[in-house]
């Protein structure tokens, strides 16, 4: 697939949220802490900075299809299941997992309020099968075991435990696929070749916006190499006990999980190389973008702040309306907005000063930002 994306696309909510996560650090972002000596940091230069992006893939049939099945369970019957009633196949659920193997709590395994369709996962063979028949509201254990190329070269072959609760489910019943009523609700074509048409353009704009995420996600890559700074250890590992501490380790306390487990999913974590690896590019991302709003003075208006709310408020898990209320009433609240939305002004002037190649593009070569 040849393409060149001619202008920013606009950024969802989902998206911003990803890219706020892995762009900024979480001991950067709580400046106001006093116990945690940062390094001085030279702002990286931004000369010659150019990135290539490599060619996206094609839009495959499977693509397709899963594309349309989400959109006819968007638009099928809802009947939620009440306490005690077992869960279907094809049901739409809401769970909490806790994965264990060895005997002890699999870091990384833990989710809460994972909302999903009951329908087999390869990855996981075995689980979401096993929640056929269970009740809603109850807590199960389900066995699996992991496949040979599962990610985790440690867990493949390995016999392991999921803990899940069941919290909510819902019965479907999903339209039949070439009905006139279901082609008019969806309103994407009145033919079935038409809709699939759509999906096939809706699927091409999605791939753009990849094709920018991952520009930026590179050039941010080059800022983190060019922040010429000493990590510490200890600073390393502080990033990750506070990412722990708002994802994981949240939810672990939340569910009563033993202290002695939860220090050992943390300790798990801190052992992890990927992690620390992505821990570090953080901390020079955040680092390095700090240093050059200070160098070049890079500030925001209020009116620049309220043009950002919705990539802060994804950024900050909040809703549009619970920043803007934060900005009038909490003082602590109302900084963090701030600051957040000048990070996500200095990644702007960052990568308005990129160069970004795409491989397959019409023209060699795109400014980010052209019109």
């Amino acid at each position: 697939m040849e393409k060149k994306p001619e202008s920013r696309p606009a950024v969802s909510m989902e998206e911003a949220n990803l890219r706020r996560m892995v762009e900024q650090s979480a001991l950067v972002r709580a400046l106001s802490s006093e116990e945690v000596a940062l390094p001085p940091v030279k702002a990286p230069s931004l000369e010659g900075l150019e990135v290539t992006v490599p060619r996206a893939p094609d839009i495959t049939q499977d693509a397709l299809l899963e594309r349309f099945h989400e959109l006819r369970r968007e638009l099928a019957e809802h009947r939620e299941r009440q306490a005690g009633e077992a869960v279907a196949m094809g049901d739409e659920v809401v769970l909490d997992i806790l994965g264990f193997a060895h005997g002890k709590l699999i870091p990384f395994s833990v989710r809460s309020d994972l909302r999903t369709e009951v329908a087999p996962r390869p990855a996981l063979p075995g689980l979401f099968e096993g929640l056929v028949g269970q009740k809603v509201g109850e807590f199960v254990r389900l066995p699996v075991t992991f496949p040979a190329d599962y990610p985790a070269e440690g867990l493949r072959g390995v016999e392991g435990q999921f803990l899940v609760g069941i919290k909510a489910a819902w019965e479907l019943t999903l339209p039949e696929e070439e009905s006139p009523e279901f082609l008019a609700r969806l309103g994407r074509g009145k033919t079935l070749d038409e809709v699939m048409t759509s999906i096939a353009g809706e699927l091409e704009e999605q791939l753009t916006n990849d094709l920018w995420l991952e520009a930026e996600q590179r050039v941010l890559d080059e800022v983190a190499e060019r922040t010429q700074v000493q990590l510490p250890a200890s600073l390393i590992d502080e990033e990750i006990r506070r990412l722990w501490g708002r994802t994981e380790g949240r939810i672990l306390s939340l569910k009563g999980v033993p202290a002695e487990d939860q220090e050992a999913d943390l300790q798990a974590w801190l052992a992890d190389g990927a992690q620390r690896m992505e821990a570090e590019r953080r901390l020079r991302v955040s680092l390095g973008l700090k240093a050059l709003i200070e160098q070049e003075g890079l500030k925001l208006e209020e009116a620049d702040i309220h043009g950002l709310l919705d990539r802060v408020a994804a950024e900050l898990g909040m809703t549009r309306d619970e920043v803007e209320r934060s900005l009038k009433e909490e003082r602590a609240a109302a900084r963090s907005v701030a600051e957040t939305a000048l990070h996500v002004r200095a990644v702007e002037y960052v990568m308005d000063r990129a160069r970004i190649h795409f491989e397959g593009a019409e023209e060699g070569r795109a400014q980010l930002g052209e019109q």
